[in-house]
């Protein structure tokens, strides 16, 4: 990320924006799993960085964890949502 966003919803958005996209009609889903685990390690570490640890836990909350949202981030990016 190349900016230091001022709010956790900021950071949030930048984030998504720049690591989330279509995984397209190639990606086979055995790989979902691997590239899913890999974008949240980031995320986590990303927000750990930036002290949104706490900010991130309670909005993900409604995912079931960080990997919940970022699964449902690439499905709405794929258009499989």
């Amino acid at each position: 990320m190349t900016e230091q966003p001022e709010t956790f919803e900021a950071f949030l958005s930048a984030w998504t924006a720049e690591n989330i996209g279509s995984l397209g009609d190639r990606t086979d889903p055995s790989d979902w799993d691997f590239i899913v685990r890999r974008r949240s390690d980031a995320l986590e570490e990303a927000a750990m960085m930036r002290g949104f640890s706490r900010e991130l836990f309670d909005a993900m909350q409604p995912y079931g964890g960080v990997a919940g949202y970022v699964r449902h981030k690439f499905k709405v990016a794929s258009g499989a949502a």
